[in-house]
């Protein structure tokens, strides 16, 4: 065979050869809908997909810190909500026991109301969340947080630990309260005391017919405390909601932003298909002519 029909044969089989590399590869793309089958087909590309997933991941764990927090502030809420009602009942029984007209058997039936509004609040104290864990015991969440001493007295076996979870880059909130704040720290005017020991105090007045013992200003701080608790928590709780809205909408455009770059143009990769086709089908008869001319050559 002479050298420029070898040369000819080999620039014929490079060219087919080519056109059908390019022409699988487009048909790969077509399969997966997918226009980056490897890093390697655009290096850059390839880079800022691999980015925007990593940060996707990202916002979808801090989605689910928020789902989580919203879960265990929704209990809490619920818990500090009912004690707010406890103790707004307790203030009605005061306000009801300095009544004058009251005889003893009003006093212990009030005594007896509050002593049940007592373990009530005890019980809300001591709530645990989905996963057993006690809300308002701090970083020790296997330990039940509030007990009753044989003095009967109420202590705190918790901690002062408050969680926090991340749900930005930037944001950390707050999923729980300090229980021993919550319970055992309300600031009176002559004062801090708890709540417990304010209920206390009022039983005891009613069953010894003391009813200068009847602090009612003591209830009406003690609802104002929670009800700012409440307030507290329902302000976190709006604060993750709206950050969750704002993660929402970057997950939309970083999905966006995939799409763009990963996702194939089936329209346009159809009509490259059928140019390549149309290629191949040219070069197959280019290299099916040299190969003839080749072989009339040497028999001649």
């Amino acid at each position: 065979m002479p050298i420029s029909t070898r040369v000819y044969n080999d620039q014929a089989m490079s060219t087919l050869n080519r056109v059908t590399g390019d022409i699988q590869e487009i048909q790969s793309r077509i399969a997966t809908g997918r226009n980056i089958l490897k890093a390697s087909d655009s290096p850059a590309v390839g880079a800022k997909i691999s980015f925007t997933k990593d940060q996707k991941v990202l916002l979808e764990r801090y989605n689910t810190n928020i789902d989580r927090s919203l879960n265990r502030m929704a209990q809490a809420e619920s818990a500090i909500g009912t004690s707010v009602n406890v103790l707004q009942r307790v203030y009605e029984l005061a306000v009801q026991a300095r009544n004058d007209t009251n005889n003893a058997g009003d006093r212990a039936a009030i005594a007896m109301e509050i002593k049940n509004l007592r373990d009530q609040m005890l019980s809300l104290a001591n709530t645990r969340d989905t996963n057993g864990q006690y809300i308002f015991a701090g970083y020790k969440v296997d330990v039940r947080p509030f007990v009753e001493t044989e003095e009967g007295q109420i202590a705190h076996k918790g901690d002062r630990g408050v969680h926090t979870l991340q749900i930005s880059d930037n944001q950390r909130l707050s999923t729980s309260l300090d229980g021993a704040d919550v319970f055992l720290r309300l600031r009176q005017e002559d004062g801090i005391t708890d709540v417990f020991q304010s209920m206390d105090d009022m039983i005891a007045s009613l069953e010894n017919g003391q009813m200068e013992g009847v602090h009612i200003d003591r209830m009406s701080v003690a609802v104002e405390h929670f009800s700012l608790q409440q307030t507290k928590l329902g302000s976190e709780m709006n604060r993750a909601e709206m950050q969750r809205g704002v993660n929402d909408k970057r997950l939309l455009l970083m999905d966006e932003d995939i799409s763009n770059l990963e996702d194939a143009d089936l329209a346009k990769l159809v009509t490259d298909l059928q140019a390549k086709l149309v290629s191949r089908n040219a070069a197959q008869q280019a290299f099916v002519k040299i190969a003839s001319d080749s072989l009339f050559n040497y028999i001649r």
